[in-house]
């Protein structure tokens, strides 16, 4: 395998749906991800709030040889009472990701834009927070094994939309 050249992580903007909407779009995110098709108009109304900070998530883009190649966010959990409910943590970082790339899956970059979004940007946003959580579907093998390389182990499982999901926990101080 081939190690990722360095990736960087800037903040989304509005500039940036057009981008985002296309990456939604296509089929290497419709089984995990995006499950539907969905339209400029439903990314605006979902991200735009998050850019402008009426809803509690930080979103960034990833970026690679001066190009975006996927979508990170993370979020205090004590934020949102309906993650709280679903799975029964209570506080810590959520954090969510997809490569938008398909030509670079299978590369590592999953993990290097884990691993460097917790440190780099994640972290630094709660540095009271200790613990780190991702949550995968089961059946997605390749994204619980990036999360696992990037120190993350299971935590629980737990039932979201019909789907069985494992949430992975990495605590700060097991980082690399």
């Amino acid at each position: 395998m081939n190690q990722p050249g360095p990736i960087s992580f800037r903040r989304l903007a509005e500039d940036d749906l057009a981008l985002l909407s296309g990456w939604l779009n296509r089929e290497h995110l419709r089984p995990f991800y995006q499950k539907t098709p969905v339209s400029m108009d439903e990314v605006r109304k979902k991200y735009l709030p998050r850019i402008e900070g009426r809803v509690p998530a930080h979103c960034h883009l990833a970026i690679m040889r001066n190009n975006p190649i996927g979508y990170l966010q993370c979020y205090r959990i004590a934020d949102w009472p309906d993650w709280k409910a679903l799975t029964g943590i209570t506080d810590g970082i959520g954090t969510d990701l997809f490569l938008g790339e398909p030509d670079l899956l299978g590369q590592g970059i999953g993990t290097a834009m884990l691993d460097g979004y917790l440190r780099e940007v994640a972290l630094c946003l709660f540095p009271e927070e200790q613990a780190c959580f991702i949550a995968h579907h089961l059946d997605n093998a390749a994204a619980r094994a990036y999360s696992r390389a990037a120190g993350f182990v299971p935590f629980q499982t737990f039932v979201e939309e019909g789907m069985p999901m494992e949430l992975m926990r990495v605590m700060r101080r097991d980082l690399r």
